[in-house]
Protein backbone atom coordinates (compact mmCIF):
# COMPACT_ATOMS: atom_id res chain seq x y z
CA UNK A 1 0.00 0.00 0.00
CA UNK A 2 1.25 3.33 -1.45
CA UNK A 3 1.67 5.93 1.37
CA UNK A 4 0.99 9.50 0.42
CA UNK A 5 3.28 12.54 2.06
CA UNK A 6 2.38 14.21 4.93
CA UNK A 7 2.01 17.37 2.80
CA UNK A 8 0.09 15.49 0.54
CA UNK A 9 -2.48 14.39 2.82
CA UNK A 10 -2.63 17.96 4.49
CA UNK A 11 -3.48 19.67 1.25
CA UNK A 12 -5.90 17.04 0.77
CA UNK A 13 -7.82 17.40 4.04
CA UNK A 14 -7.66 21.11 3.78
CA UNK A 15 -9.73 20.39 0.20
CA UNK A 16 -11.98 18.39 1.58
CA UNK A 17 -13.03 20.65 4.77
CA UNK A 18 -13.12 23.77 2.60
CA UNK A 19 -15.26 21.66 0.05
CA UNK A 20 -17.74 20.10 2.36
CA UNK A 21 -18.17 23.71 3.97
CA UNK A 22 -17.46 26.26 1.15
CA UNK A 23 -19.12 24.91 -1.49
CA UNK A 24 -22.43 25.66 0.34
CA UNK A 25 -21.36 29.24 1.17
CA UNK A 26 -21.15 30.09 -2.30
CA UNK A 27 -25.01 29.49 -2.18
CA UNK A 28 -25.14 31.44 1.06
CA UNK A 29 -25.64 34.91 -0.62
CA UNK A 30 -28.63 33.73 -3.36
CA UNK A 31 -30.45 31.24 -0.63
CA UNK A 32 -30.12 34.59 1.80
CA UNK A 33 -32.41 36.26 -1.01
CA UNK A 34 -34.08 33.74 -1.77
CA UNK A 35 -35.10 32.12 1.18
CA UNK A 36 -34.84 34.83 3.61
CA UNK A 37 -34.12 34.88 7.21
CA UNK A 38 -37.25 32.71 8.32
CA UNK A 39 -36.72 29.89 5.50
CA UNK A 40 -32.77 29.67 7.24
CA UNK A 41 -34.43 29.33 10.35
CA UNK A 42 -36.99 27.00 9.72
CA UNK A 43 -34.10 24.48 8.12
CA UNK A 44 -31.17 25.35 10.95
CA UNK A 45 -33.73 24.39 13.36
CA UNK A 46 -34.75 20.92 11.56
CA UNK A 47 -31.59 20.36 10.55
CA UNK A 48 -30.45 20.53 14.32
CA UNK A 49 -32.51 18.32 15.51
CA UNK A 50 -31.71 15.62 12.89
CA UNK A 51 -28.16 16.55 14.10
CA UNK A 52 -28.19 14.63 17.08
CA UNK A 53 -29.43 10.97 15.76
CA UNK A 54 -27.54 11.43 13.06
CA UNK A 55 -24.75 11.63 15.94
CA UNK A 56 -26.42 8.93 17.42
CA UNK A 57 -26.47 6.28 14.55
CA UNK A 58 -22.10 6.72 14.31
CA UNK A 59 -22.07 6.42 18.44
CA UNK A 60 -18.61 7.39 18.15
CA UNK A 61 -17.01 5.44 15.53
CA UNK A 62 -15.48 8.20 13.51
CA UNK A 63 -12.90 9.01 15.56
CA UNK A 64 -12.53 5.32 17.10
CA UNK A 65 -12.57 3.54 13.39
CA UNK A 66 -9.97 6.51 12.77
CA UNK A 67 -7.70 5.32 15.37
CA UNK A 68 -7.87 2.02 15.06
CA UNK A 69 -7.96 1.59 11.55
CA UNK A 70 -4.31 3.86 12.03
CA UNK A 71 -3.16 0.53 14.22
CA UNK A 72 -3.75 -2.04 11.69
CA UNK A 73 -2.70 -0.15 8.45
CA UNK A 74 0.05 -2.22 7.39
CA UNK A 75 -2.30 -5.51 8.42
CA UNK A 76 -4.61 -6.21 5.26
CA UNK A 77 -5.60 -9.25 6.97
CA UNK A 78 -6.69 -6.86 10.17
CA UNK A 79 -7.37 -3.63 8.56
CA UNK A 80 -9.73 -5.14 6.26
CA UNK A 81 -11.70 -7.00 8.63
CA UNK A 82 -12.03 -4.00 11.19
CA UNK A 83 -13.75 -2.39 8.26
CA UNK A 84 -16.46 -4.78 7.42
CA UNK A 85 -16.63 -4.69 11.54
CA UNK A 86 -17.44 -0.75 12.01
CA UNK A 87 -19.09 -0.56 8.82
CA UNK A 88 -22.08 -3.17 9.53
CA UNK A 89 -22.03 -1.65 13.34
CA UNK A 90 -22.87 1.96 11.94
CA UNK A 91 -25.40 0.49 9.45
CA UNK A 92 -26.89 -0.66 12.59
CA UNK A 93 -27.05 2.40 14.75
CA UNK A 94 -28.18 4.12 11.61
CA UNK A 95 -31.59 1.67 11.72
CA UNK A 96 -31.97 2.05 15.57
CA UNK A 97 -31.55 6.07 15.21
CA UNK A 98 -33.86 5.80 12.20
CA UNK A 99 -36.54 4.48 13.90
CA UNK A 100 -36.17 6.44 17.33
CA UNK A 101 -36.59 9.59 15.08
CA UNK A 102 -39.81 8.53 13.46
CA UNK A 103 -41.64 6.98 16.45
CA UNK A 104 -40.50 10.64 18.58
CA UNK A 105 -40.11 13.16 16.42
CA UNK A 106 -42.23 13.05 13.07
CA UNK A 107 -45.36 12.84 15.06
CA UNK A 108 -44.94 16.34 16.95
CA UNK A 109 -43.66 18.76 14.12
CA UNK A 110 -45.27 21.04 12.44
CA UNK A 111 -43.62 20.81 9.42
CA UNK A 112 -43.30 17.01 8.46
CA UNK A 113 -42.39 17.07 4.90
CA UNK A 114 -39.16 19.06 5.63
CA UNK A 115 -38.35 17.10 8.84
CA UNK A 116 -38.59 13.98 6.83
CA UNK A 117 -36.14 14.89 3.99
CA UNK A 118 -33.74 16.76 6.46
CA UNK A 119 -33.43 13.03 8.08
CA UNK A 120 -31.59 11.81 4.82
CA UNK A 121 -29.15 13.34 6.53
CA UNK A 122 -28.84 10.70 9.41
CA UNK A 123 -29.49 7.47 6.34
CA UNK A 124 -26.17 9.27 4.60
CA UNK A 125 -23.81 8.21 8.01
CA UNK A 126 -24.19 4.42 7.05
CA UNK A 127 -22.35 5.23 3.93
CA UNK A 128 -19.90 7.70 5.36
CA UNK A 129 -16.30 6.06 5.01
CA UNK A 130 -14.07 8.72 5.74
CA UNK A 131 -12.71 7.20 8.75
CA UNK A 132 -11.56 4.32 7.28
CA UNK A 133 -9.34 6.72 4.69
CA UNK A 134 -8.06 9.04 7.42
CA UNK A 135 -7.06 5.68 8.97
CA UNK A 136 -5.14 4.52 6.26
CA UNK A 137 -3.87 8.28 5.84
CA UNK A 138 -5.03 8.77 2.45
CA UNK A 139 -7.35 12.04 2.08
CA UNK A 140 -7.36 11.77 -1.60
CA UNK A 141 -10.53 9.93 -2.38
CA UNK A 142 -12.02 11.69 0.41
CA UNK A 143 -11.50 15.26 -1.31
CA UNK A 144 -12.46 14.17 -4.84
CA UNK A 145 -15.83 12.69 -3.58
CA UNK A 146 -16.75 14.97 -1.37
CA UNK A 147 -16.21 17.88 -4.33
CA UNK A 148 -17.90 16.22 -6.49
CA UNK A 149 -21.19 15.61 -4.89
CA UNK A 150 -21.37 19.64 -3.42
CA UNK A 151 -20.52 20.76 -6.75
CA UNK A 152 -23.47 18.91 -8.33
CA UNK A 153 -25.67 20.25 -5.49
CA UNK A 154 -24.47 23.36 -6.08
CA UNK A 155 -24.97 23.61 -9.55
CA UNK A 156 -29.16 22.36 -8.86
CA UNK A 157 -29.51 24.54 -6.38
CA UNK A 158 -29.18 27.22 -8.99
CA UNK A 159 -30.54 25.61 -11.33
CA UNK A 160 -33.95 24.51 -9.29
CA UNK A 161 -34.54 26.70 -6.25
CA UNK A 162 -36.64 29.88 -6.78
CA UNK A 163 -39.05 30.77 -4.53
CA UNK A 164 -39.44 30.51 -0.56
CA UNK A 165 -41.76 27.35 -1.27
CA UNK A 166 -38.28 25.49 -2.91
CA UNK A 167 -37.04 25.35 0.86
CA UNK A 168 -37.45 21.65 1.00
CA UNK A 169 -35.91 20.98 -2.36
CA UNK A 170 -33.06 22.76 -1.14
CA UNK A 171 -32.56 20.73 2.00
CA UNK A 172 -33.33 17.26 -0.56
CA UNK A 173 -30.10 18.78 -3.12
CA UNK A 174 -28.18 19.52 0.14
CA UNK A 175 -28.57 15.48 1.63
CA UNK A 176 -28.39 14.29 -1.80
CA UNK A 177 -24.70 15.84 -2.23
CA UNK A 178 -23.50 14.45 0.83
CA UNK A 179 -24.80 11.18 0.13
CA UNK A 180 -23.54 10.85 -3.50
CA UNK A 181 -20.01 12.21 -2.60
CA UNK A 182 -20.36 9.20 0.59
CA UNK A 183 -20.59 6.88 -2.63
CA UNK A 184 -18.31 7.92 -4.75
CA UNK A 185 -15.74 7.05 -1.76
CA UNK A 186 -16.30 3.26 -2.13
CA UNK A 187 -15.17 3.26 -5.53
CA UNK A 188 -10.90 3.45 -3.60
CA UNK A 189 -12.02 0.66 -1.50
CA UNK A 190 -10.26 -2.28 -3.70
CA UNK A 191 -7.44 -1.92 -2.91
CA UNK A 192 -6.89 -1.39 0.63
CA UNK A 193 -9.44 -4.28 1.54
CA UNK A 194 -9.23 -8.07 1.02
CA UNK A 195 -11.52 -10.95 2.27
CA UNK A 196 -11.20 -11.81 5.61
CA UNK A 197 -10.50 -15.61 6.35
CA UNK A 198 -11.43 -17.56 8.60
CA UNK A 199 -12.63 -15.19 11.08
CA UNK A 200 -15.76 -14.46 13.01
CA UNK A 201 -16.94 -10.52 12.70
CA UNK A 202 -17.06 -9.57 16.27
CA UNK A 203 -19.30 -6.25 15.94
CA UNK A 204 -20.53 -5.80 19.36
CA UNK A 205 -17.09 -5.74 20.49
CA UNK A 206 -16.58 -2.27 19.31
CA UNK A 207 -19.64 -0.88 21.22
CA UNK A 208 -17.82 0.10 24.89
CA UNK A 209 -14.38 1.71 23.04
CA UNK A 210 -17.14 3.65 20.86
CA UNK A 211 -19.36 4.60 23.34
CA UNK A 212 -16.14 6.16 25.07
CA UNK A 213 -15.30 8.97 22.12
CA UNK A 214 -19.23 9.08 21.69
CA UNK A 215 -19.65 11.05 24.98
CA UNK A 216 -16.75 13.77 23.66
CA UNK A 217 -18.50 14.26 20.32
CA UNK A 218 -22.23 14.87 21.67
CA UNK A 219 -20.61 16.74 24.08
CA UNK A 220 -19.04 18.45 21.46
CA UNK A 221 -22.57 18.38 19.45
CA UNK A 222 -24.06 19.97 22.41
CA UNK A 223 -22.13 23.56 21.74
CA UNK A 224 -22.32 23.31 18.29
CA UNK A 225 -25.64 22.47 17.89
CA UNK A 226 -27.42 22.98 20.64
CA UNK A 227 -27.17 26.80 20.39
CA UNK A 228 -29.72 26.48 17.18
CA UNK A 229 -32.56 24.70 19.45
CA UNK A 230 -32.14 26.69 22.01
CA UNK A 231 -32.12 30.05 20.13
CA UNK A 232 -35.29 28.31 18.80
CA UNK A 233 -37.08 26.77 21.69
CA UNK A 234 -36.53 30.44 23.74
CA UNK A 235 -37.01 32.85 21.36
CA UNK A 236 -39.41 30.79 18.91
CA UNK A 237 -37.77 33.41 16.37
CA UNK A 238 -36.76 31.64 12.40
CA UNK A 239 -34.87 34.96 12.14
CA UNK A 240 -32.82 35.08 15.63
CA UNK A 241 -32.17 31.47 13.96
CA UNK A 242 -31.61 32.51 10.63
CA UNK A 243 -28.69 34.95 11.65
CA UNK A 244 -26.82 32.65 13.85
CA UNK A 245 -26.80 30.12 11.05
CA UNK A 246 -25.46 32.08 8.27
CA UNK A 247 -22.91 33.31 10.80
CA UNK A 248 -21.88 29.83 11.52
CA UNK A 249 -21.65 29.26 7.91
CA UNK A 250 -18.73 31.57 6.99
CA UNK A 251 -16.85 30.78 10.84
CA UNK A 252 -16.75 27.66 9.98
CA UNK A 253 -15.15 27.92 6.58
CA UNK A 254 -12.48 29.86 7.98
CA UNK A 255 -12.28 27.86 11.13
CA UNK A 256 -11.81 24.63 8.70
CA UNK A 257 -8.96 26.31 7.58
CA UNK A 258 -7.04 26.45 11.24
CA UNK A 259 -7.97 22.82 11.94
CA UNK A 260 -7.91 20.83 8.96
CA UNK A 261 -4.46 19.46 10.27
CA UNK A 262 -6.60 17.83 12.90
CA UNK A 263 -7.37 14.58 11.26
CA UNK A 264 -4.07 14.38 9.60
CA UNK A 265 -1.71 14.86 12.42
CA UNK A 266 -4.03 12.26 14.27
CA UNK A 267 -3.51 9.48 12.25
CA UNK A 268 0.28 9.98 11.90
CA UNK A 269 0.27 10.76 15.80
CA UNK A 270 -1.55 7.14 16.29
CA UNK A 271 1.31 5.63 13.78
CA UNK A 272 3.80 6.96 15.91
CA UNK A 273 2.66 6.58 19.29
CA UNK A 274 1.88 3.15 18.31
CA UNK A 275 5.12 2.24 16.93
CA UNK A 276 7.35 3.84 19.75
CA UNK A 277 8.44 6.69 18.33
CA UNK A 278 7.08 8.86 20.88
CA UNK A 279 9.68 11.54 20.94
CA UNK A 280 8.54 12.59 17.31
CA UNK A 281 5.53 13.68 18.55
CA UNK A 282 6.15 16.78 20.30
CA UNK A 283 7.72 18.51 17.14
CA UNK A 284 5.04 17.92 15.52
CA UNK A 285 2.04 19.17 17.73
CA UNK A 286 4.16 22.14 18.41
CA UNK A 287 4.41 22.64 14.43
CA UNK A 288 0.22 22.68 14.78
CA UNK A 289 0.36 25.44 17.29
CA UNK A 290 2.73 27.57 15.16
CA UNK A 291 0.07 27.15 12.52
CA UNK A 292 -3.05 27.46 14.35
CA UNK A 293 -2.05 30.98 15.88
CA UNK A 294 -0.17 31.85 12.41
CA UNK A 295 -3.46 31.25 10.06
CA UNK A 296 -6.21 31.91 13.40
CA UNK A 297 -5.27 35.27 14.47
CA UNK A 298 -4.65 37.32 11.02
CA UNK A 299 -7.75 35.64 9.72
CA UNK A 300 -10.00 36.72 13.21
CA UNK A 301 -8.25 40.23 12.26
CA UNK A 302 -8.93 40.75 8.95
CA UNK A 303 -12.37 39.23 8.96
CA UNK A 304 -13.18 42.14 12.08
CA UNK A 305 -11.42 44.58 9.55
CA UNK A 306 -13.95 44.01 6.49
CA UNK A 307 -16.71 42.74 7.88
CA UNK A 308 -19.41 46.25 7.75
CA UNK A 309 -18.76 46.11 4.13
CA UNK A 310 -18.91 42.32 3.37
CA UNK A 311 -22.08 41.27 5.54
CA UNK A 312 -24.50 43.88 3.16
CA UNK A 313 -22.74 42.55 0.02
CA UNK A 314 -22.63 38.64 0.44
CA UNK A 315 -25.82 38.01 2.40
CA UNK A 316 -27.99 41.38 1.19
CA UNK A 317 -30.24 43.40 2.69
CA UNK A 318 -31.88 42.32 6.06
CA UNK A 319 -28.71 40.72 7.32
CA UNK A 320 -27.49 43.11 9.07
CA UNK A 321 -27.64 41.70 12.76
CA UNK A 322 -25.04 38.95 11.66
CA UNK A 323 -22.03 41.52 11.91
CA UNK A 324 -21.58 41.21 15.64
CA UNK A 325 -22.51 37.86 15.85
CA UNK A 326 -19.27 36.83 13.59
CA UNK A 327 -17.32 39.82 15.39
CA UNK A 328 -17.79 37.28 18.74
CA UNK A 329 -17.76 34.17 16.83
CA UNK A 330 -14.00 35.15 15.27
CA UNK A 331 -12.62 34.86 18.68
CA UNK A 332 -13.38 30.99 18.23
CA UNK A 333 -10.25 30.78 15.84
CA UNK A 334 -7.31 30.63 17.89
CA UNK A 335 -8.96 28.46 20.68
CA UNK A 336 -10.72 25.92 19.02
CA UNK A 337 -7.57 25.44 16.98
CA UNK A 338 -5.60 24.76 20.44
CA UNK A 339 -8.35 22.37 21.44
CA UNK A 340 -8.19 20.57 18.40
CA UNK A 341 -4.33 20.68 18.59
CA UNK A 342 -4.70 19.18 21.83
CA UNK A 343 -7.89 17.02 22.04
CA UNK A 344 -7.78 15.62 18.58
CA UNK A 345 -4.16 15.70 17.54
CA UNK A 346 -2.81 14.14 20.63
CA UNK A 347 -5.45 12.88 23.67
CA UNK A 348 -7.67 10.64 21.00
CA UNK A 349 -4.53 9.17 18.38
CA UNK A 350 -3.06 7.78 22.40
CA UNK A 351 -5.82 6.52 23.90
CA UNK A 352 -6.76 9.12 26.47
CA UNK A 353 -10.22 9.75 25.16
CA UNK A 354 -11.55 10.37 28.26
CA UNK A 355 -9.83 13.30 29.28
CA UNK A 356 -11.20 14.85 25.76
CA UNK A 357 -14.26 13.72 27.26
CA UNK A 358 -14.43 15.21 30.07
CA UNK A 359 -12.75 18.97 29.18
CA UNK A 360 -15.67 18.96 26.01
CA UNK A 361 -18.43 18.12 29.33
CA UNK A 362 -17.16 21.33 31.23
CA UNK A 363 -17.39 23.21 28.11
CA UNK A 364 -20.79 21.82 27.00
CA UNK A 365 -21.71 22.59 30.61
CA UNK A 366 -21.12 25.91 30.68
CA UNK A 367 -22.39 26.45 27.61
CA UNK A 368 -26.08 25.24 28.12
CA UNK A 369 -26.77 27.39 31.52
CA UNK A 370 -25.00 30.29 29.89
CA UNK A 371 -27.35 29.71 26.82
CA UNK A 372 -30.32 29.48 29.23
CA UNK A 373 -29.76 33.50 30.46
CA UNK A 374 -27.50 35.33 27.29
CA UNK A 375 -30.21 33.88 24.85
CA UNK A 376 -33.07 35.45 26.57
CA UNK A 377 -30.96 38.73 26.83
CA UNK A 378 -29.09 38.68 23.71
CA UNK A 379 -30.77 35.82 21.26
CA UNK A 380 -28.55 35.04 18.89
CA UNK A 381 -25.54 37.24 19.79
CA UNK A 382 -25.91 35.92 23.35
CA UNK A 383 -25.84 32.11 22.16
CA UNK A 384 -22.04 33.21 20.23
CA UNK A 385 -21.14 34.95 23.60
CA UNK A 386 -21.79 31.10 25.22
CA UNK A 387 -19.77 29.53 22.50
CA UNK A 388 -16.83 30.94 22.79
CA UNK A 389 -16.84 31.16 26.65
CA UNK A 390 -17.44 27.55 26.73
CA UNK A 391 -14.47 26.83 23.89
CA UNK A 392 -12.07 28.48 26.17
CA UNK A 393 -13.33 26.24 29.09
CA UNK A 394 -12.37 23.00 26.77
CA UNK A 395 -8.95 24.67 25.97
CA UNK A 396 -8.16 25.22 29.28
CA UNK A 397 -9.31 22.25 30.94
CA UNK A 398 -7.20 20.40 28.18
CA UNK A 399 -4.22 22.19 28.64
CA UNK A 400 -4.14 21.21 32.99
CA UNK A 401 -4.65 17.71 31.46
CA UNK A 402 -1.47 17.82 29.49
CA UNK A 403 1.02 20.40 31.13
CA UNK A 404 3.33 18.03 31.96
CA UNK A 405 3.82 16.62 28.67
CA UNK A 406 3.09 19.87 26.51
CA UNK A 407 4.84 22.63 28.07
CA UNK A 408 2.32 26.33 27.54
CA UNK A 409 5.73 28.50 27.54
CA UNK A 410 6.43 27.39 24.33
CA UNK A 411 3.01 28.16 23.06
CA UNK A 412 2.22 31.68 24.79
CA UNK A 413 5.37 32.28 23.13
CA UNK A 414 4.03 31.18 19.69
CA UNK A 415 0.97 33.65 20.16
CA UNK A 416 2.83 36.85 21.42
CA UNK A 417 4.87 36.41 18.40
CA UNK A 418 2.08 35.74 15.63
CA UNK A 419 -0.27 38.64 17.88
CA UNK A 420 2.52 40.65 17.21
CA UNK A 421 2.63 40.27 13.71
CA UNK A 422 -1.05 40.27 13.50
CA UNK A 423 -1.76 43.90 15.64
CA UNK A 424 0.97 45.63 13.05
CA UNK A 425 -1.39 43.86 10.22
CA UNK A 426 -4.59 45.24 11.88
CA UNK A 427 -3.14 48.79 13.00
CA UNK A 428 -2.35 48.91 8.94
CA UNK A 429 -5.78 47.75 7.76
CA UNK A 430 -7.48 49.82 10.31
CA UNK A 431 -6.17 52.89 9.22
CA UNK A 432 -6.96 52.07 5.65
CA UNK A 433 -10.31 50.93 6.45
CA UNK A 434 -11.06 54.95 8.03
CA UNK A 435 -10.17 56.44 4.68
CA UNK A 436 -11.33 53.51 1.93
CA UNK A 437 -14.20 53.38 0.13
CA UNK A 438 -17.03 51.16 1.09
CA UNK A 439 -18.10 47.71 -0.98
CA UNK A 440 -16.05 45.53 -2.75
CA UNK A 441 -13.21 47.98 -3.55
CA UNK A 442 -12.92 49.28 -0.20
CA UNK A 443 -12.53 45.35 1.08
CA UNK A 444 -9.90 45.31 -1.60
CA UNK A 445 -8.11 48.20 -0.55
CA UNK A 446 -7.97 46.62 3.04
CA UNK A 447 -7.23 43.04 2.27
CA UNK A 448 -4.30 43.13 -0.14
CA UNK A 449 -2.19 45.37 1.95
CA UNK A 450 -3.14 43.45 5.00
CA UNK A 451 -2.20 39.81 3.45
CA UNK A 452 1.23 41.96 2.22
CA UNK A 453 2.06 43.36 5.14
CA UNK A 454 1.79 39.88 7.11
CA UNK A 455 3.69 38.11 4.59
CA UNK A 456 6.15 40.77 4.44
CA UNK A 457 6.86 39.84 8.17
CA UNK A 458 6.85 36.11 8.01
CA UNK A 459 9.45 36.01 5.38
CA UNK A 460 11.83 38.80 7.12
CA UNK A 461 12.13 36.92 10.25
CA UNK A 462 12.06 33.77 8.18
CA UNK A 463 8.91 32.30 9.89
CA UNK A 464 9.09 28.32 10.36
CA UNK A 465 5.47 28.01 9.22
CA UNK A 466 6.76 28.44 5.32
CA UNK A 467 8.60 25.40 5.94
CA UNK A 468 5.82 23.17 7.25
CA UNK A 469 4.91 21.30 4.63
CA UNK A 470 8.63 20.34 3.18
CA UNK A 471 8.70 16.31 3.25
CA UNK A 472 11.99 16.22 5.34
CA UNK A 473 11.85 18.77 7.77
CA UNK A 474 8.29 18.62 8.83
CA UNK A 475 9.04 17.84 12.34
CA UNK A 476 12.07 19.95 12.62
CA UNK A 477 11.03 23.08 10.63
CA UNK A 478 7.91 24.01 12.74
CA UNK A 479 9.81 24.20 16.00
CA UNK A 480 12.11 26.82 17.23
CA UNK A 481 14.70 25.94 19.26
CA UNK A 482 13.47 26.91 22.97
CA UNK A 483 9.91 24.61 21.79
CA UNK A 484 12.71 21.67 20.44
CA UNK A 485 14.36 21.74 24.09
CA UNK A 486 10.72 21.38 25.35
CA UNK A 487 10.44 18.93 23.76
CA UNK A 488 13.15 16.79 24.38
CA UNK A 489 12.75 17.83 28.07
CA UNK A 490 9.12 15.97 27.98
CA UNK A 491 10.07 13.38 25.91
CA UNK A 492 12.83 12.73 28.52
CA UNK A 493 10.74 12.88 31.34
CA UNK A 494 8.06 10.23 30.05
CA UNK A 495 10.98 7.91 29.42
CA UNK A 496 11.98 8.32 32.88
CA UNK A 497 8.75 7.74 34.29
CA UNK A 498 8.40 4.55 32.40
CA UNK A 499 11.95 3.21 32.98
CA UNK A 500 10.72 3.52 36.85
CA UNK A 501 7.30 1.80 36.28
Amino acid sequence: MREKSFAQNYIFNLIYQIVAIALPLVTTPYLSRVLGADGIGQYSFAQSIVSYFALAAALGTTMYGQRQIAKVKSDSQARSQLFFEIFIFRFLGVALACLVYCLAIMPHVNFPLLYAVAAIEILTVALDITWFYQGVEDFGIIAIGTTLGRLVAMICVFCFVKTKEDLVLYVCLYCASILLGNLLSFLGLRRYLVRPKGVRLRILLHLLPALALFASQFAIQVYTVLDKTMIGLITGSDFENGYYEQSQKLIKVLIALVTSLGAVMASRVAVLWNTDRKKEVYPLLYGSFRLVFALGLPMAAGVALILSRFVPIFYGGGFEPVIPIIMVLVFMFPILGCSNVIGIQYLVPTGREKWLTISVLCGAGVNVILNLFFIRQWQAMGAALASVMAELVVTTVQFVVVRKEVKIRPVIGLLLRYGLFTAVMGAVGYGIGRIAPGGALGIACIVLPCVAIYGLLLLVTRDPVFQIFLKRRTKEATVAPGERQEARLSNDRENSDEGKA
